[in-house]
């Protein structure tokens, strides 16, 4: 079976160009570890067996994001069969589709928005790449829906399914069951490790609207070996040869173009 990752980061320390609050600071996402390396990503992905890795930068506003994306993007330039690149969203996404990345991410809670946000997602649609987006909790559905309003055919991916809490299944199914309509909205599975919500969102979705993803190296705080975490037990969930052949590689494949 292939396995593959949609949803990674790397990225050093020396990207961070301008100072964090320290009310920015005691978010969850700072309390686990924030820097990675292409080679210490390449090593986990050796060690639970996943063929290759949907990878961006870490989302930061205070992060110089040319550094940020170039660096994802030499990584696959050196790592092509290992590598699938996406770039945090900018004012310039065109730029980034034509210099080789596979997608966008943007995450709403660390990297607010701070351009035509009209403009961005109409010319992301353009491009026919994915966008995956980490929306304000609780405001799940509604972000998405103005997304799509701007940008009816975007291919979207719900970051961590839309769930309000890290490593719960809380308001997964709320907000799957108001963004099934929307046949270019998928969800991605990372730090939910919650088996029913899984199984619920299996049987309400289908398998090629998921994608199976870790967020490493977000995790580590609560085991060594997180990716191989999130992979375990959403093995436990998708049982059926043909939903596991979407979910850990058909889904995000078939978005990327590489299916």
């Amino acid at each position: 079976m292939r396995v593959i990752d949609a949803h990674t980061h790397i990225g050093l320390a020396e990207f961070v160009v301008r100072p964090i609050s320290p009310e920015k600071l005691k978010k969850p996402a700072f309390q686990d570890k924030t820097t990675q390396t292409h080679e210490e990503l390449l090593e986990s992905l050796d060690r639970n067996g996943v063929e290759k890795a949907v990878v961006f930068p870490f989302p930061l506003a205070e992060a110089d994001e040319v550094k940020a994306n170039s660096y994802v993007l030499d990584a696959w330039k050196r790592h092509i069969d290992r590598i699938i690149p996406f770039a945090l969203v900018d004012d310039q996404p065109l730029t980034w589709a034509k210099a080789g990345f596979k997608g966008y991410k943007q995450h709403f809670l660390l990297e607010p928005e701070r351009f035509d946000s009209k403009r961005i997602y109409r010319e992301i649609a353009s491009t026919g790449l994915p966008l995956m987006a980490h929306f304000p909790t609780r405001e799940i559905v509604e972000s998405a829906e103005r997304i799509l309003g701007f940008a009816p055919d975007i291919k979207l991916i719900i970051a961590h399914m839309g769930r309000c809490g890290p490593y719960t299944g809380n308001c997964v199914m709320e907000n799957v069951a108001r963004l099934k309509k929307h046949e270019n909205v998928f969800f991605e599975t990372s730090t939910i490790r919650d088996l029913p919500t899984f199984k619920a969102a299996l049987s309400e979705l289908g398998a090629s609207r998921i994608c199976f993803g870790s967020d490493i190296p977000f995790g580590s705080k609560v085991g060594p070996n997180p990716q191989g975490d999130e992979l375990s037990l959403l093995l436990q969930a998708v049982t059926d040869e043909e939903d596991r052949e979407r979910v850990f590689a058909g889904t995000i494949l078939s978005l990327v173009g590489e299916a």
